[in-house]
């Protein structure tokens, strides 16, 4: 076997004309070699020799060499690793220096992990072969890119436990997570809790014979019954119970029923009957609420929500409710509002529509957009000469880059007159990549000012689609309030109104 001289190097001299007063960067050199790879070019002396080279030509103190024989890269249990890890916390590295990245590392999730720790204590790493080098620009972005990589490797890991969380769902096996309430967690199976259980029967029989989750929840509370938390129960809660299979042995995952190996608590039967009771209680659907997900309380700023309740000769009066009311039995806020009915909202929604047609009204929002759009056209202005600026320079720099090479051809320079050039010449495309970056950047910035713009052709035709509505059609009616509206602010004497094509709320006295 051939022997490999490792390489002696003396501290570099100061650069010609250079500060001799600065600090060299102190780099860790780490080596690594499994036994199967010693025959591949990559022993240690061979390591070694090309990171000591390295560091001659850019002048980089050498702190530490860490040396790793005989050790896998496929975890980070290695103690010359550990080591390395230790003085970059202690701050003792400026930089950290390997052959390939897999000498460190052949995980992705570890490396960035590491890189993590470096851009915390404000360490660079360079790599070899894949010419990662976080002092440069470019060095930076190719790390990136590499991060992207341990991204996608992070979420295929995940899908895969995903599936395996699936499968084992599947077959009656426990998942982990919170136990539901009727069942305590013993050597990971569920079992009937003795004080829970017969709570979770008297809130079935109870709903069953009353046919009403506010009166399950009133007889709950009445009878000083608590939640696991030793709170007061609410109607939301009582709903959950009453739909959950696992109290019939099932257990839901990821929206599938599956069989599952602890005892139920009730009978399919009394189940199925609590599951046709809910069926059969008539709620507002989807397309007889117009404004469902749009309107907002304006007094507790709580999300307001279809319901109804029955009068004294049994008729259904529906209406939005705060649902900032009450939690756990507790109000939230002192609401004012707490209410309003179908008809009040859509009359008050029409007449707002209908004064927003008024020319005063037009004339106010076209005034609005025009100086929106002229603010927005003085500042893609201002970018079209920055960005002219930023490429007359990068011309300038190219220019100059031409002049170095041209001069390294002459014969008669000298080694450091050529060190100097090249020196020169690397300074000059570190330059170009950053202009190169700040150009993309403000093109980039560029293009989304002009998607800032708005049409007023467009807004116009939006403004009369709102005023010839349609609500003879409940769920026509429904998908064009939808996509006109992004929501409404109810207030007593007023609503605010936030259209998707208005980048501005609209406030209307009604």
């Amino acid at each position: 076997m051939k022997k490999t001289t490792r390489l002696t190097v003396q501290s570099p001299p100061p650069p010609p004309g250079g500060d001799t007063t600065t600090e060299p960067i102190r780099v860790g050199l780490y080596i690594r070699v499994s036994t199967d790879r010693q025959a591949e070019g990559e022993s240690l002396e061979e390591q070694e020799n090309e990171l000591r080279k390295h560091c001659v030509y850019k002048g980089y103190r050498i702190h530490k060499l860490y040396v790793e024989s005989g050790k896998s890269g496929g975890n980070i249990n290695r103690p010359e690793y550990q080591k390395l890890l230790g003085d970059i916390q202690a701050r003792n590295l400026d930089a950290v220096v390997v052959k390939k990245l897999d000498r460190l590392s052949r995980s992705l999730l570890d490396f960035e992990s590491l890189m993590v720790t470096l851009q915390t204590h404000n360490v660079e790493f360079i790599s070899l072969r894949e010419q990662f080098d976080t002092t440069t620009a470019m060095g930076k972005a190719m790390l990136r890119i590499a991060l992207v990589f341990a991204q996608l490797e992070r979420e295929q890991t995940s899908e895969r436990i995903s599936d395996v969380m699936t499968y084992r769902a599947s077959k009656g096996l426990y998942n982990g997570g919170v136990t539901p309430f009727g069942y305590a967690c013993i050597s990971k199976e569920w079992h009937p809790d003795k004080r829970e259980k017969p709570i979770i029967e008297f809130i079935f029989k109870t709903f069953i014979d009353t046919r009403s989750t506010v009166t399950t929840t009133t007889h709950l509370n009445r009878d000083g019954i608590k939640t696991r938390k030793n709170l007061m129960w609410d109607c939301r809660r009582v709903l959950e119970i009453l739909k959950n299979p696992v109290y019939i042995g099932s257990r839901k995952w990821k929206g599938q029923l599956f069989p599952d190996t602890h005892t139920p608590i009730i009978s399919t039967r009394i189940f199925e009957q609590a599951q046709e009771l809910l069926k059969s209680r008539t709620t507002p659907k989807p397309s007889c609420a117009p404004f469902q997900g749009l309107l907002i309380c304006g007094d507790c700023l709580s999300p307001m929500t279809p319901s109804y309740s029955l009068n004294r000769t049994k008729c259904r009066y529906y209406y939005y409710r705060c649902t900032g009311q009450s939690k756990h039995g507790k109000p939230i806020k002192r609401c004012t509002i707490k209410s309003i009915s179908f008809a009040e909202i859509e009359t008050r929604m029409a007449n707002a529509f209908e004064r927003l047609g008024h020319p005063d009204h037009l004339k106010v929002i076209e005034n609005r957009v025009i100086k929106h759009n002229q603010s927005i056209e003085a500042q893609t202005a201002l970018l079209e000469a920055e960005i002219d600026q930023h490429k007359q320079q990068l011309t300038k720099i190219k220019d100059r880059q031409d002049q170095f090479l041209d001069s390294l051809i002459l014969p008669n320079l000298t080694t450091v007159d050529r060190k100097r050039i090249n020196s020169k010449l690397e300074e000059l495309d570190i330059e170009a990549k950053q202009l190169q970056t700040v150009i993309l950047k403000k093109e980039f910035e560029h293009h989304q000012k002009n998607n800032d713009l708005f049409n007023l052709m467009a807004i116009k035709h939006s403004i009369s689609e709102c005023i010839h509505l349609d609500s003879s059609d409940p769920a026509e009616y429904r998908q064009s309030l939808q996509r006109l509206i992004e929501t409404t602010t109810v207030y007593p004497s007023r609503l605010t109104i936030q259209f998707r094509w208005m980048p501005w709320p609209w406030d209307i006295d009604i």
